[in-house]
């Protein structure tokens, strides 16, 4: 039942951020067209574009990391992806060609091919499970390394060596902490929603990461607001929001959507689900882990084949209802002549 209730949240909250991002596109494409610096939050439907993503993200793939491995909501983000392309070929002018159509089929069956063997199970069902989970997940060594690693991509970025590449790997690694920090936070809050027990013996997961189980446990009933550690790591997590975001608009400033989203899918999917792997040891003994990366494998190789057929047409600023025909271009004029 819990999958189901996960799955289901996953769907919807990605079907709402493919509407919000399309919009998000729209409101840029408007402001472009304008020819004014106009910031694009004054823009209104940018600003609701914006909220429907983030409604999404935290009613949606939120809910659905407390119930899901990362390896199952981070594939279901191509949802997203479907839902941009329609609504871009219908609002935004942007053509779909057979080449684009048959790179987004094979990009759905590497997504079905880690689907069909990722994991299926919860990474804490109890608050005992979930502290010795956080305890020895090693997030703190990896956020300092994914920050150490963004430091170097920004600066590249920051020093004219701009590329889809970059925008999508800097976009994903922040997309990524976001969905770790995230999971920790939806497990903490449902296990002290569902367990009652759990009210008086759970502690804050930034206070075990810092400061270790023990301690964290014995500190968890003194109250008092706010510690150093969860200070610390709101600021984290609020910091790759930010940056999650502010890379992301600017690669949909610079490049098609329908270039963007599919890549930068790719590759947060990668990220995601590696970590999410690592830290919450999802799987099921090696068999399970051989037979998983093995499928991640060809399912990833899928996903990056199918996306380089995705490049090859670009938006047309022509509007969805326009079509050019044969009869209309005049063509046996230019041939007579």
């Amino acid at each position: 039942m819990a999958y189901f209730v996960g799955l289901t949240a996953a769907l919807v909250g990605n079907v709402v951020i493919g509407t919000g991002q399309c919009m998000q596109k729209s409101a840029l494409n408007s402001l472009q067209r304008s020819g004014k610096q106009t910031p694009r939050y004054k823009s209104p439907l940018w600003v609701l574009g914006l909220a429907l993503n983030y409604a999404g993200e935290i009613f949606g793939n939120s809910l659905a990391l407390s119930y899901l491995s990362a390896a199952v909501v981070a594939p279901l983000g191509i949802v997203s992806v479907i839902v941009n392309l329609l609504l871009a070929e219908r609002f935004l002018g942007e053509r779909v060609t057979p080449n684009q159509r048959f790179g987004f089929s094979v990009i759905m069956a590497g997504v079905a091919c880690i689907l069909l063997v990722a994991p299926r199970k919860a990474a804490a069902s109890t608050a005992a499970e979930f502290i010795d989970v956080v305890a020895s997940s090693g997030i703190l060594t990896l956020f300092f390394t994914l920050f150490f690693v963004q430091a170097i991509l920004i600066l590249l970025i920051c020093s004219g060596r701009q590329s889809l590449l970059l925008y999508v790997v800097v976009a994903s690694i922040f997309g990524s902490m976001n969905v770790m920090a995230s999971k920790l936070l939806t497990m903490f809050m449902r296990l002290r929603l569902t367990t009652a027990s759990a009210m008086a013996v759970l502690p804050n997961p930034a206070d075990i990461v810092f400061y270790g189980a023990k301690e964290a446990a014995s500190s968890s009933g003194s109250g008092g607001g706010l510690s150093l550690a969860q200070a610390v790591a709101a600021i984290v997590m609020g910091l790759s929001i930010a940056g999650q975001e502010s890379f992301r608009q600017q690669a949909l400033g610079r490049y098609p959507v329908m270039e963007f989203q599919p890549v930068f899918f790719a590759t947060f999917n990668v990220i995601a689900t590696l970590s999410g792997l690592v830290l919450f040891r999802e799987l099921d003994g090696w068999l399970h882990g051989a037979v998983f990366f093995s499928a991640f494998t060809v399912g990833i190789g899928l996903i990056a084949y199918g996306s380089r057929y995705l490049p090859r047409a670009r938006a047309v600023g022509l509007p969805s209802h326009i079509r050019l025909h044969k009869d209309n271009l005049h063509l046996d004029e230019y041939k007579m002549q």
